[in-house]
């Protein structure tokens, strides 16, 4: 949406009649003229000229100068914006179309958008007093952006004020709650975000932010699959939900949110949507055979599309089959030639395939016709280089390297391939030049970064590896880093840890077995009689999420009978398994949480059916009785009651409690439906 889209609403609503009558010389054509070409079709040069036709009609016309400088706003041009914004506010008169807190609001967004925040501030301020007069209906909006920008500051006590005085104005706000909510989130405070956002739910359930705020809630909290539910209703109820924010939650526990989405698959009609996130959870959990497969599924119901195409040929390129994941990405070109947005970027993608696959030949064609199409962009240059540098032409391959930091010198890479190359040549000094280049561009921790090389070839090898480390431990789910870290244990020499660190970046998903056989970082071990042992043993590994890991059945309906035994209290007493140890429990409708005992609490304990993170703290509990009882809070990862699973379930250690586990009413609720068969002594749950 046009930054300057709300002006364009409110002239062509004829708020703008009313100063149009003041001065008769003028029918303001060229403003309205203006105006119908952005709102056509968005072409802001050809509006700007109008817009400077009707100032030469009306020199000093606030109205005309506050619609440039949104435009202005709207293409980074925030001086022309601000000396524009400065006009409306030295010309502004009461009968003009926009009123004054319009201006401040605007003039403040643009400080917003300079990183002036202080200034964006004041202006906020001078329009929140203005339309306490004048607009009461905008109060909601001046204070929502304020508090944003105090959010920014980190001033979340002044951001709360705000948000309380939206609320104020409007006790069913629940943009001022989920702002609270963030807010108690950021300050660590879980109990209170959680209320609060519960209450914020039963005013409109469908309000996505709701979800959004409170899966991260239990994320925080470990309460893993509660956050996975979260995560899914968001995503459902979201017109744009965002993948950045759900599939670090996803990747916690793959299984169950896999049986989430095949659930919504089942039970929806309108289900594409839930088909495309299942690839990416197959995705997510390196399953890209069973991504490949969804996809196919995916384009015989509802056509292909450059979409599905450009998803596919990634997972071909996971696995090593480079020739599918080129004739995807061939496809998936043609479908866009047209779009000079995307196409640069899709050809890109098929030339790195292309020299993954070792077609240096046809990688270097590729990434030609990347730099004629967006010529300042410094990766094809970094990208053909490397091919010509992989078939021995080295001097092409200097060439494009000066040629891309010529045109970009802020890509850490190329100085870094740069560097490599001046190191074969034997100039040290140039290449320690490069290196040094890096380290002072790439200072974030993230996937992708190049620093622990550069590191390496400084013959800073401690640093290297400490970098490396960090890296693996911002996403320790992903297996990038592994490998990573095999390349650079390779280039050190130290090969038997090479081999182990591709070991576990195999166990943890990697796959690309045509980026191995062409990458010169392998070349240490490439000999090695376990190296290619382990080639051979993971190539006959495709991993299966739904395979590999009975979770996947979490929350596909199950219909599960168990065998009750009466016992003389009254309680029934029922077989399950908790962390995979054989257990019996009581069942009681009447208490409120489970409870386990010391005893037992302390055997699972000792032999690893608990680990010390499962210890939570203290907690308060109640029996049938009504009796409230102290007791230790821990985690029990699953409960397996027939063929019905819960995980995460808290549970309260007790020292007065004969039976082993008592089941209250909070595990039953989060079953599905829960049904005793008194006549058959037959405890019957029905799970989705």
């Amino acid at each position: 949406m046009k930054n300057y889209l709300l002006i364009f609403l409110m002239l062509c609503l004829g708020i703008y009649s009313s100063h149009a009558q003041k001065q008769q010389q003028s029918d303001y054509y060229n403003l309205k003229k203006a105006i119908e070409i952005l709102d056509n079709d968005g072409n802001e040069e050809e509006a700007m000229k109008y817009l400077d036709l009707q100032l030469k009609e009306t020199p000093q016309d606030s109205d005309v100068s506050m619609l440039k400088a949104a435009i202005y706003k709207n293409q980074g041009k925030y001086g022309m914006a601000l000396s524009e914004i400065n006009k409306a506010l030295r010309f502004y008169h009461k009968k003009g179309a926009f009123p004054k807190y319009a201006i401040y609001r605007l003039r403040a967004g643009i400080y917003e958008t300079m990183k002036e925040p202080q200034k964006a501030l004041g202006d906020y301020d001078m329009a929140y007093k203005l339309v306490l007069k004048e607009a009461p209906d905008q109060i909601h909006d001046i204070l929502y952006q304020r508090a944003q920008v105090y959010f920014d500051l980190k001033n979340y006590d002044a951001a709360d004020t705000d948000y309380r005085l939206m609320l104020k104005h409007n006790e069913a706000d629940q943009v001022a709650m989920i702002g609270l909510v963030r807010n108690m989130i950021e300050r660590g405070e879980y109990d209170k975000a959680l209320i609060l956002v519960n209450e914020c739910e039963k005013y409109d359930a469908d309000y996505d932010e709701v979800y959004r705020f409170r899966m991260q809630i239990y994320d925080k909290t470990d309460e893993v699959d509660k956050a996975i539910d979260d995560a899914i209703a968001y995503f459902d109820k979201s017109d744009n939900p965002s993948l950045e924010l759900t599939n670090p939650i996803f990747k916690k526990h793959l299984s169950y949110a896999l049986a989430q989405v095949n659930a919504k698959i089942a039970y929806e009609n309108d289900n594409y949507g839930w088909k495309m996130l299942r690839t990416t959870i197959y995705e997510l959990g390196h399953d890209y055979i069973g991504a490949i497969k969804a996809y196919d599924d995916i384009e015989k119901e509802f056509g292909i599309s450059p979409q599905i195409l450009y998803y596919r040929a990634n997972c071909y390129n996971e696995i090593g089959n480079m020739e599918r994941a080129v004739a995807d990405m061939t496809r998936s070109i043609e479908l866009v030639e047209k779009d000079k947005n995307y196409l640069p970027f899709l050809i890109g993608r098929r030339a790195d395939y292309y020299r993954i696959g070792g077609d240096y030949k046809n990688a270097i064609i590729d990434y030609t016709t990347y730099m004629e199409l967006d010529p300042m962009s410094a990766y094809p240059y970094y990208g053909r280089g490397w091919s010509y540098e992989l078939s021995g032409d080295e001097e092409s391959a200097m060439k494009d390297y000066n040629a891309g930091i010529d045109v970009d010198k802020s890509y850490p890479y190329i100085f870094l391939q740069r560097g490599e190359l001046y190191l074969k040549r034997g100039e040290k000094e140039k290449a320690n030049a490069d290196f040094n280049e890096v380290i002072s561009q790439d200072t974030v921790v993230r996937s992708g970064s190049c620093r622990q090389y550069a590191l390496h070839f400084l013959g800073r090898e401690a640093e290297a590896l400490e970098w490396m480390d960090k890296i693996i431990a911002v996403d320790s789910i992903e297996s990038g880093g592994l490998y990573d870290k095999a390349c650079l244990l390779a280039r050190m020499g130290r090969l038997d840890e090479s081999v182990a660190a591709l070991r576990k970046a195999f166990e943890n998903g990697y796959r690309s077995f045509a980026h191995i056989e062409h990458d010169d970082d392998m070349d240490a071990i490439r000999k090695l009689p376990e190296f290619k042992r382990l080639i051979e043993e993971y190539k006959a590994k495709p991993i299966r999420i739904e395979a590999d890991d009975e979770q996947a059945k979490d929350k596909i309906e199950t219909v599960s009978e168990i065998q009750m035994k009466k016992m003389h209290s009254g309680l029934y007493e029922i077989p399950c398994t908790i962390n995979e140890l054989p257990l019996k429990f009581c069942f009681d409708t009447g208490a409120s949480t489970v409870t386990i005992s010391s005893v037992e609490a302390n055997f699972m304990l000792k032999n690893g059916y608990l680990k010390s993170d499962d210890i939570k703290g203290k907690e308060y509990y109640s029996v049938a009785t009504g009796e409230i009882h102290e007791g230790t809070t821990i985690r029990l990862r699953e409960i397996k009651i027939g063929d019905a699973i819960l995980r995460n379930v808290d549970a309260s250690v007790v020292h007065n409690q004969q039976a082993p586990l008592l089941l209250g009413q909070t595990v039953l609720e989060r079953f599905g439906t829960v049904t005793i068969d008194n006549i058959n002594s037959k405890l019957i749950i029905k799970q989705k």
